[in-house]
């Protein structure tokens, strides 16, 4: 009886140990999940998890002593910082035992609200034009594979003003849809210089690309980016690209968006009803980017710049519609179907946690020659589309690891945001 009172004794005494253990330990102190492109960074030496030791038989008669608590395991300390390129980082912690990142990993949602600066300075321009508007870019991006992303691009724009830009008060605008299909495993080049391809199709969501008769654009992307790290305690990343696209349209002409009040007459006496005389849509255009990006603690500063240049179809040699003979244009006069814009901005971002950088910008967006010919000021000119803005950038796959308990960080950069009128073919 004595000794069955004892072996009792001893396994309740194991049991209330045990459940002592699972009560210190605290909640998400489980293994965090680590992706294959993620890069594990222990706190500190004594971080090091330790194998649990093994639990001797006990004797029937002996009380058990408690186990020692182990060390929770080391934790992740890498936030969502400045742009990093989307590269395998170079872990020896991760192994084939770690599970593949989500699918969804680098989905963003940015939103932003700009404002003109002759919204305030009211002598900036000849007349007043305020204009103030407040925008929702949507950036989904998934993995088929560990070579290809598919990513998407929408960007939906609403002015809370009335501005001389819209032709109808405070009128929600969409850009057009853009998806591309990312090759990423190609080697690095030249000493770190890590490319990518994509292919690119464009659906005409805007109002723009639909009264253009826009059917699909389709086109080729090529992305260098280059990471330079230990600069003035910080990190540096390059990220420059060229993007061709060829839209293709039911008619070379752009049409109206509304049906006209009476018919026009063009030269012959056939009827412009439905088209905009006067004007070609662009039959090929080239963009090219570059992106410039620090990292300094929590701190983030960048400039952008990216170009286009539109090659517009021409129509027939014009004729008199009398007698059918040529008209020339006016001497020193050289038609062109070349159209060339430009979008500069500078920012701040502050990295306030994983999921979550808030930014204030400035940014110009302009015609990259003046009224006379002549190059203008890609960074200032009073006359066209100076603005100031306030964002706020977030990152869906860091903010759904933190809501389930399980480690966030960086690892993509986080893509720009371009003028809407910019986001179309």
């Amino acid at each position: 009886m004595k000794l069955s009172l004892c072996f009792a004794t001893s396994i309740l005494g194991l049991m209330l140990t045990k459940a002592s253990m699972a009560a210190d330990d605290p909640p998400g102190s489980q293994p965090a999940v680590v992706a294959p492109e993620e890069v594990q960074v222990p706190s500190s030496e004594q971080d090091t998890a330790r194998e649990p030791q093994a639990i001797e038989p006990l004797a029937p008669a002996a009380v058990p002593e408690p186990m020692p608590t182990p060390p929770a395991p080391p934790s992740l300390a890498i936030g969502l910082g400045a742009p990093v390129a989307d590269r395998v980082s170079a872990s020896t912690e991760a192994t084939s035992a770690s599970p593949k990142a989500r699918p969804f990993a680098g989905s963003q949602i940015f939103a932003q609200t700009s404002m003109s600066t002759a919204t305030v300075f009211k002598g900036q321009q000849q007349s007043s034009n305020p204009t103030i508007d407040t925008a929702l870019f949507l950036q989904p991006r998934y993995a088929l594979s560990e070579a290809f992303q598919l990513r998407g691009r929408l960007v939906f724009n609403y002015e809370l003003t009335n501005s001389d830009t819209t032709t109808t008060r405070n009128e929600p605008r969409f850009s057009d849809t853009a998806l591309q299909l990312f090759y990423r495993k190609i080697p690095e080049i030249l000493g770190g210089i890590k490319p990518m391809v994509a292919l690119n199709l464009g659906i005409p969501t805007s109002p723009e690309s639909r009264a253009r008769t826009m059917v699909v654009a389709p086109g080729a992307t090529l992305q260098l980016t280059k990471a330079v790290e230990h600069v003035l305690g910080g990190e540096l990343t390059f990220l420059a690209s060229t993007t061709y696209t060829h839209p293709l349209y039911q008619s070379v002409t752009p049409s109206r968006r509304d049906s006209a009040p009476y018919a026009f007459s063009c030269a012959g006496g056939t009827t412009c009803q439905d088209q905009v005389s006067g004007s070609f849509n662009p039959s090929d255009s080239l963009s090219y980017s570059l992106l410039v990006a620090g990292e300094w603690g929590k701190w983030s500063p960048a400039l952008f710049y990216l170009g286009a240049s539109q090659w517009a179809y021409q129509g027939k040699t014009p004729t008199n519609p009398v007698d059918g003979t040529p008209v020339e244009s006016a001497q020193g006069f050289e038609p062109t179907n070349v159209r060339q814009s430009s979008y500069f901005s500078a920012w701040l971002d502050y990295n306030a946690n994983s999921w979550l950088t808030a930014e204030v910008g400035y940014s110009l967006f302009r015609s990259v020659l003046d009224s006379d010919g002549t190059y203008g000021n890609p960074f200032f000119a009073r006359y066209q589309d100076m603005r100031v803005y306030l964002g706020a950038n977030f990152n869906i796959d860091n903010l759904v690891k933190q809501l389930q308990g399980g480690a966030a960080d960086g690892g993509v950069i986080r893509a720009k945001s371009a003028n809407p009128r910019m986001a179309t073919f």
